[in-house]
């Protein structure tokens, strides 16, 4: 993905004070599986947990130069299962289906796109 070294432009949040709570969507760019599953998302709109979970664990293997194992997969789809989607959701950047596991972006603010310099 190559996202995790990107630096989120916090400045670029400043003009969305009235429509995003900016503390909380600072919170989670401090996670890099966090930005990175935006990134996916904005890419991807609909996605399984799974498959979420498949391309955060090869990311970051990538960016560590190692091999992603079932276990750094299964880590990481129990941090968005338990943390991370709940966090997009209560923001309402994504809906989550958990019968069906399906994530589906629906509504990330422009200024968290343009911090994370993916803008539309």
């Amino acid at each position: 993905m190559g996202n995790d070294y990107v630096t989120p432009d916090l400045f670029a949040l400043r003009s969305a004070a009235d429509d995003v709570p900016v503390d909380d969507v600072i919170r989670l760019f401090g996670n890099v599986h966090a930005r990175n599953a935006l990134v996916y998302l904005h890419d991807h709109p609909t996605v399984a947990v799974d498959e979420l979970a498949d391309v955060l664990a090869a990311a970051a293997a990538s960016s560590d130069e190692t091999i992603a194992t079932p276990s750094d997969r299964d880590r990481i789809r129990i941090r968005l299962y338990h943390v991370i989607l709940p966090q997009l959701a209560e923001l309402e950047f994504i809906t989550f289906d958990s019968e069906t596991n399906t994530v589906t972006e629906t509504s990330i603010p422009d200024a968290v796109t343009t911090a994370l310099g993916f803008d539309d």
